[in-house]
């Protein structure tokens, strides 16, 4: 594939988990990869507990939007990653283009409930699992990887990760 693989996270809203995805892409991947991100009904904003524990890690955010996927219309994109969690009901946005397509599904820590600790602690989790997806991601030889390649091996990081 050519370099940076250019990878777009789409969720619902994109306030929180495709936000989460498109910095962390961003940051692992080194130049190598290029993150966008978008919601079929976007918030309108991003949630400010997913801007801070991305601050907590020191993963560097650009100027997070939350925005529509007709806002990236036109874009190339090598690979679409959804992020909704269909288990819960969620229903998944579809991007129309020839891109490789995976499915990440992981819960929305927007609708977290309790204590701001409690809450706090979604957030993280929701980080970590990104977090370890893009770890294994970024570390694959994506200059030599194939479409089909690269989206077997994504669906074997989400397997084998599960829900920690």
């Amino acid at each position: 594939m050519e370099l940076p693989l250019n990878v777009l996270f789409l969720c619902t809203g994109n306030s929180c988990r495709s936000i989460l995805g498109e910095a962390l892409a961003n940051h692992l991947g080194e130049g190598r990869i290029r993150a966008r991100s978008a919601g079929s009904q976007p918030t309108g904003q991003v949630h400010p507990r997913a801007l801070a524990v991305l601050e907590r890690h020191g993963v560097p955010v650009d100027q997070p939007a939350s925005k529509s996927m007709d806002d990236l219309e036109g874009e190339r994109f090598d690979v679409i990653i959804t992020v909704c969690d269909a288990a819960a009901g969620e229903a998944c946005p579809v991007w129309l283009s020839e891109a490789a397509k995976v499915h990440w599904g992981i819960p929305d820590p927007a609708g977290a409930e309790g204590t701001d600790e409690q809450i706090d602690a979604v957030f993280e989790r929701t980080y970590e699992r990104l977090r370890h997806r893009l770890e294994k991601l970024a570390a694959l030889d994506l200059a030599d990887i194939k479409p089909l390649g690269l989206v077997a091996s994504m669906q074997k990081i989400h397997r084998e990760l599960g829900q920690e």
